[in-house]
């Protein structure tokens, strides 16, 4: 067979049901396979950058891989911001790029971007973990393998450059699958592990808290961290990124801890009374450590536990550093059968945390989700469209204001259910990414909250939406304006805040021209119903929700910590 035809079937017989592509003449050898290979369908986004994000989306949902297609050049470049994104925030995404036939290398020929040429290789090496030019069919399985393994065990966006000579080739090679045990490999260093109980065990009446991060949930530790949680009665606070891994309403959870906080988090965490902070799956970013404050070290020891060696100890050193994949470390330690110091120390952690609720409720400004004012306040139309929405529904966050308000009001009750682009935060990815996570997971709900700002990035990808019948809620929060930007320009004068207003745009119009439905929402009081509309339409169905951008966003404490850093004058 083809090259080609040779790549789309190796990647179907690896797991991959759905390609993500953007069309154009130096990808053309792939089309009779991306519509022709039985078990994968493939979706054409408006824009390649939508594409990416969409792979990436597929790959956080499915916890597998994520496929896009570009042309080189000009297509690959512009998955560059979705692919640099996909990279910080640990999501495993293939993106293939056609590229111009070896003998035009170097010739001036129209969009080369080989080595000869523009050289996107060498530009994707900055934002991926691998970044390879496949000159040969020769090499072409040993390739995508290397590529394919890389991305799903490194957690990493790989490239791979498919000369279209190269593409037309002819190959005689099977595949054999990448394994799953390979992918997800169930390693943990025993000696670190042995320290770590010992200290966790080593006296009674410790106050132990666990910070989680997205890491639990790429190695499948969700029950694990569950149950070790609820064995030894340890609270459980979770970064941004890993929000909702226990969920928010159980009584040992305390929310988000940093960015978007909730009240009970950072309280607890920022505690002078802490003894042990277990932080498992985070690679402690800024947005993790409340901009690396001090005060979330504990008295005693920080242990840190992730599967990649280099996240340990790049913000602060480990008293006991454990290189393990979280689900097994979490799975031996909920299986302890001696633990004698962890189980008496029950009765103190309890205590703690219900110190800890005592002094307010979980989330900050709570009379705010109460609010009837009309241009309709952040929180109130959070607090209701999380009501209206099913429980097991996939919540994707765009960046911007509303992901700070999402943080703070949108209890996530099932875990692998909250997606955002957390730590790049690229504006307008959530709408593509939120195409790939429920086409792969169809049977869920989904819906994404975005703003104005963000419709104008990538919200042309309603369009992929409508055209391929994929059922989803974009709830646009919609104060005629760069939010975040505003709350910055409105104290440097009328001409600063002029820059950040967005003219009236007609959103719902927007979206039927589309292919789409939607509606305009005015009140806090027709949340509900318009939900319910929306979750019964059987395709994108947009909800224009006017809000006032006046209102800080809920992250006081967080802006607090902002003066004390040493680059904020």
């Amino acid at each position: 067979m083809r090259v080609a035809d040779y790549i789309i079937t190796a990647l179907r017989d690896q797991g991959v049901d759905h390609c993500f592509v953007d069309l154009g003449g130096l990808n053309d050898n792939f089309m009779p396979a991306l519509t022709g290979t039985k078990g994968l369908k493939t979706i054409v986004a408006a824009f390649e950058g939508g594409a990416a994000y969409m792979a990436d989306g597929y790959a956080r949902a499915s916890r597998g891989l994520g496929v896009c297609l570009g042309i080189g050049g000009p297509g690959v470049l512009n998955m560059v911001t979705a692919l640099a994104s996909a990279g910080v925030d640990r999501s495993a995404v293939l993106a293939i790029s056609g590229e111009v036939a070896r003998s035009w290398e170097g010739m001036g020929g129209f969009q080369d971007a080989s080595g000869a040429g523009i050289d996107d290789i060498d530009v994707l090496q900055r934002v991926t973990g691998l970044s390879l030019s496949t000159a040969s069919s020769a090499v072409v399985p040993h390739h995508l393998r290397h590529a394919i393994t890389h991305a799903t065990t490194q957690r990493s966006p790989v490239h791979l450059s498919i000369p279209v000579d190269v593409q037309k080739a002819e190959i005689d090679a099977g595949w054999d699958p990448v394994p799953q045990s390979l992918c997800f490999a169930r390693f943990v260093d025993d000696d670190a592990l042995k320290s770590v109980v010992g200290l966790l065990n080593d006296a009674k009446n410790q106050n132990i808290i666990i910070l989680a991060g997205p890491g639990v949930l790429h190695a499948g530790g969700v029950d694990g961290l569950r149950a070790f949680a609820e064995r030894f009665d340890i609270p459980v606070a979770t970064t941004l990124s890993g929000k909702g891994l226990l969920p928010e309403d159980h009584p040992l959870a305390l929310g988000v801890f940093g960015y978007g906080g909730s009240r009970w988090a950072i309280d607890a965490i920022c505690s002078d009374a802490v003894d042990i902070l277990l932080v498992i799956g985070s690679d402690l970013s800024q947005r993790d450590t409340m901009q690396w404050d001090p005060r979330m070290l504990p008295s005693k020891a920080l242990v840190h536990v992730d599967a990649d060696p280099l996240l340990i100890g790049r913000t602060w050193g480990s008293e006991v550093p454990l290189v393990a994949n979280p689900a097994v470390a979490l799975e031996r330690l909920s299986a302890l059968a001696d633990a004698a110091a962890l189980e008496d120390g029950r009765q103190q952690r309890r205590t703690f945390l219900a110190g800890i609720q005592q002094k307010g409720p979980r989330r900050y400004q709570m009379d705010d989700t109460r609010s009837d004012a009309v241009p309709m306040h952040p929180a109130r139309v959070v607090t209701e469209l999380r009501a209206a929405f099913p429980d097991d529904g996939v919540l994707c966050v765009d960046s911007g204001a509303h992901r700070a308000w999402c943080a703070e009001y949108w209890d996530i009750r099932r875990p692998a259910t909250h997606f955002s682009l957390t730590n790049l935060g690229p504006m307008g990815g959530a709408i593509p990414l939120g195409i790939g996570a429920k086409v792969a997971r169809p049977a869920l709900p989904l819906m994404v909250v975005t703003g104005d700002g963000c419709m104008l990035m990538h919200g042309m990808e309603i369009h992929t939406a409508a055209r391929e019948k994929i059922p989803m809620i974009i709830a646009v929060m919609n104060n005629r304006s760069y939010g975040n930007i505003y709350y910055r320009a409105s104290t440097m004068g009328p001409g600063p805040e002029h820059l950040t207003d967005i003219p009236g745009i007609d959103w719902v119009g927007f979206a039927k021209s589309m292919g789409a439905a939607g509606e305009t929402v005015k009140t806090p009081d027709s949340i509900a119903e318009a939900v319910k509309r929306a979750l019964a339409h059987p395709g994108p169905y947009l909800l224009d929700l006017y809000i006032d951008k006046t209102y800080p966003t809920p992250v006081g404490v967080w802006r607090e910590r902002q003066k004390h850093w040493e680059d904020n004058d």
